[in-house]
This record gives structure tokens, sequence and C-alpha cells, in this order.
């Protein structure tokens, strides 16, 4: 499984909201521009929620492997 990094994830939502803010920068108050702001940021938080499981999850298996 391909995981990404957090520099990944960052630059990821950084492009995204430089894209939504290019798309409605003339019309911030459409319920679209709001309703997807909100749903990028619910994403990134599930990435980053995963990205820091995976971590947990990879120094578990080391510890139990005798890894340090």
């Amino acid at each position: 499984m391909n995981r990404r990094t957090l520099d990944d994830i960052y630059t990821y939502e950084k492009q995204a909201l430089d894209l939504i803010e290019e798309r409605f920068k003339d019309n911030k108050d459409h319920p679209n521009y709001l309703k997807l702001k909100a749903l990028l940021i619910d994403q990134i938080n599930d990435e980053l929620h995963d990205y820091s499981n995976s971590i947990s999850n990879k120094r578990a298996d080391d510890l139990r492997e005798g890894g340090y």
C-alpha cells in the first residue's frame, strides 16, 4: 500500500484550497464554496488520522519484533 507522507497531505491540502479559492474568488458566499472547504477539511483530517495510526501501528509492530 502506498502511504502518503505528511508533506504529501499538506501539499495536497494547500493545492486544493488554492483551487477552491481561485474557483470562488468572486463568489465566496456561494454555498458550494463553504461545502467544498468543509469536505476538504474532513478529508485532510481523515488522512492525518490514518497517517498517525499507521505510524503508531508500525512502531507497535517494530516493538513486537524486538526493534527500537
